[in-house]
């Protein structure tokens, strides 16, 4: 079977659609012919290239759209399934994408369409709290059970919370267009921990954390996610996907939101004490921060609860959910 995938990333819109995909498309990759579909700017545009980059250094052939006209190149290209993670659709996208794929799939976030796809996947955990306008025959695969993390977060051994905090881990995303990395490296100069820093492959070429770095502070450039959590007692984190990659570890963080379809997920999370929501990066004062970051780190009772209901909230095998799904309602 064909199976094209639609997605996109880049420092302007970050890496989470390129890197969740990434996991499904190497399961399917065993058995598929599993290509990828991405939009290109003008020739000289930066814009979409790293992460264009990043499917190619996967072993992933790309097929080129243009930006301005994505339903007219689609016609094009041939495929027995489509599945698309992008916040570039609307209806007519889902109407007219639907005549040219035998079986399409659309992994959302936000809820803000009707979706006329034979597949619906929203891995986050207040998926269930929506109601989604769909297809009477459109197959729901909705909340955390269906996260998509890569191999090394299966089968993760619970975590031992250790009464002193020596090790924070500190990661943003994949891009860091307002510097947020540095305004946290700043307010944390001063304290005692040793912190791990996670610099994604969006972010400025010109990197302006190495004058942070020293003996309390690690800047890692092609971070092994996996390891550093393991090493960590805490994480200050955006609130995307790197959240479930934290919770299936066990990883008692603080969460920031950097973009709006994160306000959910942090505001479900810090309800259910997965997390402590520290809110919008805009308005993130020095004090308060300091504040949250020294009494989670001195509450230990608290951080054991927090590793425990996170765990058990994730447990890595979403993508192999999602496979049973399709195998049912795809023939894949």
């Amino acid at each position: 079977m064909k199976i094209g995938i639609r997605a996109d990333g880049g420092t302007e819109i970050g890496m989470g659609h390129i890197m969740r995909t990434l996991v499904l498309a190497k399961e399917l990759y065993k058995i598929h012919d599993v290509f990828y579909i991405c939009r290109v700017d003008n020739p000289l545009s930066e814009k979409y290239r790293i992460g264009i980059e990043k499917i190619k250094s996967q072993g992933f052939v790309v097929k080129k759209i243009r930006k301005d006209f994505i339903l007219f190149d689609l016609k094009d290209i041939k495929g027995d399934l489509l599945i698309t993670d992008s916040y570039d659709v609307d209806e007519n996208y889902f109407d007219e994408t639907k005549k040219m794929f035998g079986k399409t799939v659309y992994i959302d976030d936000m809820n803000l369409y009707y979706f006329n796809v034979d597949f619906l996947i929203n891995q986050n955990i207040d998926g269930v709290d929506f109601a989604y306008k769909v297809n009477n025959d459109t197959r729901l695969l909705i909340g955390s059970e269906y996260i998509m993390l890569r191999e090394e977060f299966k089968d993760v051994s619970e975590k031992y919370i250790k009464e002193k905090v020596n090790h924070i881990m500190i990661t943003v995303g994949g891009a860091d267009p307002h510097h947020i990395t540095e305004q946290i490296l700043d307010y944390i100069k001063m304290l005692d921990y040793n912190f791990h820093v996670v610099v994604g492959p969006s972010f400025e070429k010109d990197n302006y954390l190495k004058d942070f770095e020293n003996s309390k502070v690690t800047i890692y450039y092609n971070a092994d996610m996996y390891e550093i959590m393991e090493k960590c007692d805490i994480a200050i984190s955006a609130c995307g996907s790197t959240l479930y990659e934290l919770a299936v570890c066990g990883v008692p963080t603080l969460g920031l939101i950097i973009a709006d379809n994160q306000q959910s997920i942090a505001k479900k999370m810090d309800e259910l004490g997965m997390i402590k929501n520290m809110g919008w990066y805009n308005n993130l004062l020095k004090e308060k921060f300091i504040h949250d970051l020294n009494y989670l780190c001195n509450d230990f009772v608290r951080r054991r609860e927090m590793s425990l209901k996170a765990k058990k909230a994730v447990d890595g095998n979403g993508v192999k959910r999602i496979l049973e799904e399709l195998r049912l309602g795809a023939c894949i």
